[in-house]
């Protein structure tokens, strides 16, 4: 197990060793692949960076923008919308008053014409009831006439004659 121990300690030194010589060319290889990287590339890297940089600032700034913009159109649609809303309320607040008016109207013609109708129904009346009147007084022009005659033809006693009034009057009221 010593010989183990030993190969192990031997390996472990062997490989963290360091050697003057293999870290002066480490570095200084370093060093000049930094320089040539910093003359020959670090411009142009730090252009794009740069140039990388301000445009994603650009693009950061134009989609703050658009959200500005899709809020202020948001905010506009809904100030629309709720005005839309109003004036419909209106448009059928008014389609109300003006149908509630038309039925007012409508129902005060219907009632002066059914007044109308009535009041000529009325006079109608009223001219048939005179018409009937004339005619029954013309019929009794006419009966006393008749017996007139029919008296004057006949010379007849007063029993007669009230016989034949009785009769006539039979005659006119039937």
């Amino acid at each position: 197990m010593d010989n183990v121990a030993e190969a192990i300690k031997v390996f472990i030194d062997g490989a963290i060793s360091v050697n003057l010589k293999e870290m002066i060319i480490q570095i200084a290889s370093t060093l000049l692949l930094f320089l040539v990287v910093r003359y020959f590339f670090w411009n142009n890297i730090t252009d794009y960076l740069e140039e990388r940089k301000k445009h994603m600032a650009t693009e950061y700034d134009e989609a703050d923008q658009a959200n500005l913009e899709a809020q202020s159109l948001k905010d506009k649609a809904v100030g629309e919308l709720t005005e839309i809303r109003l004036s419909a309320k209106g448009i059928i607040d008014e389609a109300k008053e003006r149908g509630e008016v038309e039925r007012t109207e409508i129902v005060g013609n219907a009632k002066n014409e059914a007044s109308v109708v009535m009041e000529n129904a009325r006079k109608e009346i009223e001219s048939e009831i005179e018409k009937a009147r004339t005619s029954i007084n013309d019929e009794i022009v006419s009966v006393a006439v008749l017996m007139a005659e029919k008296v004057i033809k006949k010379e007849i006693d007063e029993s007669k004659h009230k016989e034949l009034l009785k009769e006539v009057t039979k005659e006119v009221i039937s």
